[in-house]
């Protein structure tokens, strides 16, 4: 009897352990996706303002000729 206590109670514990270990992980993974949807989005950001900050300097140039 005492010694299937034991064993009920280790593995408890390891479900639990086990379970939390993969919130963990899956929190953390859902995180560093976020980050790099984010640090996609201004480097799109960044290159559409580029394009059209060329795009108008080219406007400017035609306009003059």
């Amino acid at each position: 009897m005492r010694g299937t206590g034991v064993i009920f109670a280790l593995v408890t514990i390891a479900l639990i352990l086990a379970i939390t270990f993969f919130y963990l992980t899956k929190e953390r993974e859902e995180k560093e996706s976020r980050v790099i949807t984010e640090a996609a989005e201004s480097a799109d950001s960044a290159a559409r303002v580029v394009g059209n900050a060329a795009h108008d300097a080219a406007n400017r140039l035609r306009q003059r000729n």
